[in-house]
């Protein structure tokens, strides 16, 4: 289907990115991986990426950096970016908001459905 969404979910965590790419694309989206920010942002400049989801803690480029270069970025600030994140400190999670994040996700304090219900509301679905 053409008219699937595409999201990108950057994670550098192999398990986390194979479960939650299998579970969006059950749920109707196309999904396009990379390990940490800077592969993410070579993606999105190969891709039309209408949703990124994104870990904070990565090498290399971690999530905060990745979000400061995206949203200064004038052909990539549009794209709505959920954080997906094993951190759950208050700060970190302003902090992620403060950079652009729509929708901060905590793994393992959400419910299964909270990822796709997020993309859905975003993406107006």
């Amino acid at each position: 289907d053409d008219m699937a969404k595409k999201i990108l979910l950057i994670d550098d965590n192999h398990l986390s990115r194979e479960i939650n790419s299998s579970l969006l694309e059950r749920s109707g989206y196309k999904t396009v991986s990379a390990i940490e920010g800077s592969e993410g942002l070579q993606k999105l400049q190969e891709e039309k990426i209408d949703l990124i989801v994104l870990d904070l803690i990565m090498p290399g480029l971690d999530g905060f950096e990745f979000l400061k270069i995206c949203k200064k970025n004038p052909l990539m600030q549009s794209i709505p970016v959920v954080v997906l994140t094993i951190r759950d400190s208050p700060q970190d999670i302003d902090k992620a908001k403060s950079l652009g994040a729509e929708v901060c996700l905590v793994k393992h304090k959400m419910r299964p459905a909270a990822l796709v219900e997020s993309i859905k509301m975003i993406l107006g679905e």
